[in-house]
């Protein structure tokens, strides 16, 4: 399993649509909208980088409204305890 966090900026006026868009996707767990030099932060998690190569590049950046994205890959993961 890979996971991954996509930093994306997205044209002015076309957040609620991108942000529709993406959280349709089945590879997509996540998504944060940002105030900043980003404007969502999406988790994704799939079952290897090349599945992540074709997201990213067949599902995910084809988006209208989406103007770039920055994919970092999860390399540890740490979960705290509540409480």
């Amino acid at each position: 399993m890979v996971t991954s966090y996509t930093l994306a900026r997205v044209e002015p006026t076309k957040d609620n649509i991108v942000y529709e868009k993406i959280t349709s996707l089945p590879e997509v767990k996540e998504v944060i909208t940002t105030y900043g030099e980003y404007d969502m932060i999406i988790k994704v998690e799939v079952d290897s980088l090349d599945d992540l190569d074709n997201f990213v590049f067949s599902k995910l950046r084809i988006i209208k409204g989406i103007e770039s994205t920055t994919t970092l890959i999860s390399a540890k993961t740490k979960l705290h305890d509540e409480g």
